[in-house]
């Protein structure tokens, strides 16, 4: 009795099988190694064909890589342009918090001296109402003075004319 192989399943002949079954056994032989042949022929067509569309896929990866690291490079650039305003952008803030606390400074120290300068303001208007009152008080006594010396001229007059007739 014929034995077959493990893999294919080929019918093995033995030594004491027939020829006209042997050839028969070799023609179906024949019919599975071709069919064999043909679904691995059609197997490495599939397999070469998914391994031309891995080889441009990869050549795409690649290239999409390239472009990525070109992108990469700009934005370390970028980055590195950045990060000199920031560096440059924190020095000015510090230099204007410290303008800022000078002028604030310089604010309370004028608005110091405003206050004394109103208050002698308000010295001096008290002193120029003060005086305004003594210059209307002088005033009114040169007026009285005038008056009265207009009085007094009067009576010398008066009295330095002779009477009429008289010496």
């Amino acid at each position: 009795m014929a034995l077959t192989t493990p893999n294919l399943k080929l019918v093995k002949p033995e030594i004491t099988d027939k020829i006209d079954v042997s050839i028969a056994n070799f023609a179906q032989n024949a019919d599975k190694v071709d069919a064999e042949a043909k679904r691995l022929q059609d197997k490495t067509a599939s397999l070469q064909s998914s391994l031309d569309k891995t080889k441009q896929d990869v050549s795409n990866l690649r290239s999409s890589l390239d472009k990525t690291n070109k992108d990469v490079t700009s934005l370390q650039g970028s980055l590195n342009t950045t990060n000199k305003y920031v560096a440059t952008n924190k020095s000015e803030i510090a230099s204007n918090k410290n303008n800022v606390a000078k002028n604030s400074n310089d604010i309370k120290q004028i608005n110091q001296e405003l206050g004394k300068v109103q208050a002698d303001i308000t010295a001096l208007n008290t002193r120029a109402g003060n005086l305004d009152t003594a210059i209307k008080a002088n005033k009114t006594s040169i007026a009285e003075f005038q008056t009265r010396l207009a009085a007094i001229e009067a009576r010398l007059t008066a009295l330095e004319t002779p009477p009429e007739g008289g010496k």
